[in-house]
């Protein structure tokens, strides 16, 4: 039986002195751009962040798993994020993919400049750890599942 298409993106879970965030997707590639909007989302309200710049992602690493590609993922878009500036709310991967021996991720972020006068930081995100990273096929209600805790 096939689950059924999840609504949700992510959720945050509780953890003692970090945040800690589940995320789902009905594809490997909609679960990344959740796991982005939930980041996001501990950083900023993503309802006030509009899509006017666009950035382009492609990482290539050892085909070690999704894990890996996933921390190096969530580290892109903050380095972005405090190099530039910017704050993002809407993520597209185009596509997660093998060659050869690598695992190939695609993806446009999009998002704007920080203004002080409209966005409110709320937490400043360090870094995503690989302590209880998981990515896993199936689940309840949706096809993909992941949890991670950020450093906080």
């Amino acid at each position: 039986m096939k689950p059924e298409r999840v609504n949700k993106k992510y959720r945050y879970i509780e953890h003692l002195s970090d945040i800690g965030l589940e995320f789902y997707g009905n594809t490997i590639e909609e679960l990344f751009e959740n796991s982005g909007a939930g980041m996001f989302s501990i950083i900023c309200d993503l309802e006030m962040v509009r899509p006017l710049e666009k950035r382009s992602i492609t990482i290539s690493r050892k085909d070690t798993g999704f894990e890996d590609l996933l921390i190096l993922w969530l580290e892109k878009l903050l380095y972005w994020h405090e190099v530039d500036s910017i704050l993002f709310s809407e993520f597209k991967v185009a596509g997660i993919y093998k060659k050869s021996s690598k695992m190939v991720l695609s993806a446009e972020a999009s998002g704007e400049k920080i203004d002080p006068d409209r966005h409110i930081i709320r937490t400043a995100v360090k870094a995503p750890t690989y302590h209880m990273l998981e990515i896993k096929k199936g689940g309840e209600n949706c096809n993909w599942k992941g949890r991670i805790i950020f450093d906080v």
